[in-house]
């Protein structure tokens, strides 16, 4: 696996899966997934209606989605670059796998906080857009 397949690969399961603190209407620990799709909630009713309060949450969301998304793209870049430096294709290939897999089971437990959920104040990776 190349350094910049690792990358991406190890950045799409990171926003899909691990949990970050962040604020629109409340505070939530939810993958960047949901801030994202919170995010395009808000700028949909912003485009369409406008209001200040809407396009300050907004803004809000847009800013924490490209700062966590930044910060994850950077994390699994230098992850990606030291797997290259010190271990072999195959334990390159073991370790993101093992990453990966860890992070996937443990999104499968109701880990993340969401009040802004129609259903339920903690959730699993499933039950995030309801």
């Amino acid at each position: 696996m190349s350094s910049r397949a690792a990358r991406r690969f190890l950045f799409l399961v990171a926003i899909a899966t691990m949990p970050v603190p962040f604020f629109v209407l409340q505070m939530e620990w939810a993958p960047v997934l949901r801030l994202a799709f919170l995010t395009s909630l808000f700028t949909a009713v912003m485009l369409a209606e406008g209001g200040g309060t809407v396009i300050m949450m907004a803004a809000m969301g847009i800013v924490q989605t490209f700062l966590y998304a930044g910060l994850f793209f950077l994390a699994a870049g230098f992850a990606a670059r030291w797997l290259e430096r010190f271990a072999s294709p195959p334990m390159r290939v073991a370790a993101i796998g093992t990453f990966a897999f860890l992070l996937i089971v443990s999104a499968q437990l109701p880990i993340y906080e969401t009040p802004l959920s129609s259903l339920r104040a903690r959730s699993n990776f499933w039950q995030l857009f309801d």
